[in-house]
């Protein structure tokens, strides 16, 4: 019998981190695809009801495209717009330049200006965040999977970036965005500020992404 035992904690040993992070790996792949989905469905509705979806609309007017697009979010908090959420959870929160975000290898925060035109937590806990500067000539969309207070709070594990072009929400990393160099951008063994702004096109089209990245982002 305890010699049985023995094997038993030997072989559960072996298996049970295995096990939690196949877990962890499928767990964050579900939440990736369900925001992407929830994301692109709003712009979807917003043409459906004859809203404008052409950034041009927007520009020049400070949280227009925030404050047209928060309405399609039903039970999201709204955490405002322009560090308007200073310190409080579970918005992002601001003071300047002490946001908790870093690149994919963890050697760097990344740019605070990422996420000053607007924040909605939304009902399953993620934390959508929108670049749209006043001159309107882009927009992207940052979506923490497990919300702000969950760590690692990195890009590549549970931040990630979508751009809105021509109509159509696309993963940053996708040839038409603005950082299409995958290698550059989603690279474990690059260190910049921006590596992993890119990872979203590799979350989306690799199958076995996420199993990568609960193993090498700790």
């Amino acid at each position: 019998m305890l010699i049985t035992l023995g094997v038993i904690g030997v072989v559960a040993t072996i298996t049970i981190p295995g096990l939690i992070s196949a877990y962890k790996a499928n767990q964050l792949r579900a939440q990736f695809l369900k925001s992407y989905s929830t994301i692109q469905q709003a712009f979807r509705q917003m043409e459906a009801d004859d809203v404008s979806t052409d950034l041009a609309t927007y520009s020049g007017k400070m949280g227009s495209f925030y404050n047209t697009y928060k309405q399609y979010f039903k039970g999201a908090h709204e955490c405002g717009y322009y560090y308007d959420t200073s310190d409080a959870l579970p918005c992002m929160g601001m003071p300047y330049g002490k946001n908790n975000y870093k690149s994919l290898d963890g050697k760097f925060v990344v740019y605070d200006d990422y996420f000053t035109d607007g924040q909605l937590v939304l009902p399953d806990g993620s934390l959508l965040m929108i670049d749209n500067p006043n001159w309107g000539d882009f927009l992207w969309l940052f979506v923490d999977l497990n919300g702000y207070a969950t760590p690692p709070n990195r890009f590549g594990y549970d931040l990630f970036v979508f751009q809105f072009i021509d109509g159509e929400l696309r993963t940053m990393g996708d040839k038409e965005t603005e950082y299409n160099d995958i290698d550059k951008y989603c690279n474990i063994n690059i260190s910049t500020k921006t590596n992993g702004i890119a990872c979203a096109h590799r979350a989306k089209t690799e199958s076995d992404y996420f199993k990568w990245a609960v193993k090498n982002l700790k």
